[in-house]
């Protein structure tokens, strides 16, 4: 019947026990592996970076010498210049006076066919001057003879004339290997026939004159008293 007590119904009459619950297996505790032992750090000064050891004396000695030997050197080369520019000075003011370069300079009238007129040409050709011609102030040329065909070029050279000359009647001996001037005297500062009477050069002053002597066929003489003329209005 139900809410009736639960009786023992086992031999005996006695209640057993009630069961007893499992036990729960035995697990042995896990070893701990002990850490490595570190000590503690020591306090370590901090590297100082120091500088170079100083260059011992010797080595400051050879460097003093190194530059006492380029200056020399150097000052040696610019003596060495200095004479060089001082020599070449030198033979060029030698060299601008052989050649006549320190000759005073013509102040006068650079009229060419004023210094001769056309009856001292005729003169001095003895014929008659039909026309004179003016190139400039360079040149002045006179016409004579029938209907004016022979003619006498008469070029100057107002400045530098010296240096002109001197370099004319070097050419001509370099040319010929020999001296082929013929000197002419009495006429300005110097004057010459050019080889084969082909020309009259005469100088005076730093003016020189080139007398042309081919184109006429002229003689020596007429050209000589023609540069007589023209040098005593120089």
């Amino acid at each position: 019947m139900i809410g009736a007590p639960v009786t023992n119904t086992s031999p005996g009459g006695s209640v057993p026990p009630p069961a007893a619950s499992a036990a729960a297996p035995y697990v042995p505790p896990i070893a701990s592996t002990p850490l490595p032992y570190v000590p503690p750090a020591a306090n370590v000064p901090p590297i100082t970076a120091y500088p170079p050891p100083a260059q011992t004396g010797s080595g400051v000695k050879i460097l003093f010498i190194v530059l006492g030997v380029i200056a020399f050197l150097g000052l040696l080369l610019a003596g060495s210049c200095f004479y060089v520019a001082y020599r070449v000075k030198q033979k060029a003011t030698e060299f601008k006076a052989e050649m006549g370069g320190n000759a005073p300079r013509y102040t006068g009238s650079r009229d060419a066919c004023a210094k001769l007129s056309e009856t001292e040409a005729g003169e001095a050709l003895g014929q008659k001057v039909t026309a004179v011609e003016s190139r400039g102030s360079m040149s002045c040329i006179y016409h004579f003879g029938q209907a004016g065909q022979k003619q006498v070029p008469v070029e100057y050279t107002w400045q530098g004339g010296t240096i002109a000359m001197k370099l004319s009647h070097g050419a001509m001996s370099q040319i010929s290997g020999t001296d082929t001037f013929t000197t002419v005297p009495g006429i300005g500062d110097e004057a010459y026939l050019a080889p084969a009477n082909s020309a009259l050069l005469m100088r005076k002053g730093d003016v020189m004159v080139n007398i042309d002597m081919r184109v006429a066929d002229l003689n020596a003489e007429a050209a000589k008293a023609m540069a007589r003329k023209i040098a005593g209005r120089l």
